[in-house]
C-alpha cells in the first residue's frame, strides 16, 4: 500500500513538471482553476493541495515574491479576503492607513505614476520595486485603497497582463533606452543584475531565441549608427577617428590606449568598434583601417 502511493506521488511531481513547460500564461490559468476547484486561497490551503510549490512559481515569475502577489495577479482577491476573515466579518482598514495615509485617491495614483517614471518602470512599477526603492507607503495601502493590483495598475493608464508586466514593444523600449545608459550592449549578467529590466528569459521568450545577442541584432538592424557615451558613431566615422589617431601616433593603437581615447571622448569603445567591425581582433581592424587609407591615397 506504502510503495503504491509513493508511485501515485512520483506521478504528480512528474505531472507538475510538465505544467511548468507551458507559457506564463497559461500556467496561471490552470493554477487559478486548481485554487478555486480546491478553494485554496490562502498559502496553507494551497499547500495541502500539493499542486506546484509556491517557491516554485517565485523562481518562475519575477513580480511574484509574497502570496498576495500571485492572488493579485490571478484575481482573487476577493476570495482570499473571503478565506481569511470570519464569516460575516467586514474587512477593517488598517488604523496605520486611516492615521497616516493623507493623500486621497487621485493624488496616490499621481504619486505611484511619478514613482513610476522615476525609476524607468515604464508600464508600472511592480509591487516589489516599491519596496525595493523606497516608495512611501507600502503595496498594501495601495491595495487597501483600490482593491487589487490589476485596479491600481489600469487607473494609471498601464497595462495590466496576466503572466507578464511587459509587452514585447515596452521590453524594446527598456532595452534600448539601457543600452543608451551604457553605451552598449548589455550582456546577459548585467540583464539580469539590472532591476529596471525584464529578467533574461522573459526577454529572450519574446524575442523567440535562446541568445540575447541575436536579440541585440534586431534591435539595432534599424540603427545606422550606434551611440557612446551620448554621441553617434557610423562605421566610416570611426575609421576617420582611427586613422586620425594612427597618424598623431605613428603606429597603430592598443586596446588599451583606444579604451584611454575613449574616455576622453576622442573615441567610441571598443564593443562599438567591435561590433561595426565585426571582429574583436584589433589587428584585423587596424589593417582594414589602413588598406582602405592607403587604396584611397
Amino acid at each position: 500500500m506504502a510503495e503504491r502511493d509513493s508511485e501515485k506521488e512520483i506521478k504528480r511531481r512528474t505531472s507538475h513538471k510538465a505544467y511548468l513547460n507551458l507559457e506564463d500564461q497559461e500556467l496561471l490559468k490552470i493554477i487559478r482553476k486548481v485554487m478555486i476547484e480546491n478553494k485554496a486561497f490562502t498559502s496553507i490551503a494551497y499547500k495541502k493541495v500539493k499542486f506546484i510549490p509556491f517557491p516554485t512559481l517565485k523562481r518562475r515569475f519575477k513580480d511574484i515574491e509574497v502570496w498576495q502577489d500571485l492572488i493579485n495577479y490571478l484575481h482573487l482577491n476577493k476570495e482570499y479576503q473571503r478565506a481569511t476573515m470570519k464569516a460575516k466579518k467586514e474587512i477593517i482598514t488598517p488604523s496605520f492607513i486611516k492615521n497616516s495615509v493623507k493623500e486621497n485617491n487621485e493624488e496616490l495614483l499621481k504619486m505611484y505614476k511619478e514613482f513610476s517614471e522615476k525609476i524607468g518602470a515604464y508600464n508600472g512599477a511592480s509591487m516589489a520595486q516599491l519596496k525595493r526603492y523606497g516608495f512611501k507607503y507600502s503595496e498594501t495601502v495601495l491595495l487597501r485603497r483600490f482593491g487589487s493590483w490589476k485596479n491600481v495598475k489600469e487607473l494609471c493608464g498601464y497595462n495590466f497582463n496576466l503572466g507578464t508586466m511587459y509587452s514585447k514593444d515596452e521590453i524594446i523600449t527598456l532595452l534600448m533606452n539601457a543600452r543608451k545608459k551604457y553605451g552598449r550592449r548589455l550582456s546577459q549578467k548585467e540583464i539580469n543584475k539590472d532591476q529596471t529590466l525584464p529578467v533574461l528569459e522573459t526577454i529572450l521568450k519574446f524575442f523567440k531565441t535562446t541568445k540575447i545577442s541575436e536579440v541585440w541584432d534586431e534591435l539595432e538592424s534599424g540603427l545606422e549608427k550606434t551611440s557612446t557615451g551620448g554621441k553617434s558613431y557610423s562605421i566610416e566615422e570611426i575609421k576617420d577617428l582611427l586613422y586620425k589617431e594612427y597618424k598623431l601616433k605613428g603606429s597603430p593603437l592598443t586596446t588599451t590606449e583606444i579604451a584611454a581615447k575613449t574616455k576622453i571622448g576622442k573615441l567610441p569603445g571598443k564593443t562599438t568598434i567591435y561590433r561595426h567591425f565585426k571582429t574583436q581582433k584589433i589587428r584585423e581592424i587596424w589593417k582594414i583601417v589602413l588598406e582602405e587609407r592607403e587604396h584611397n591615397g
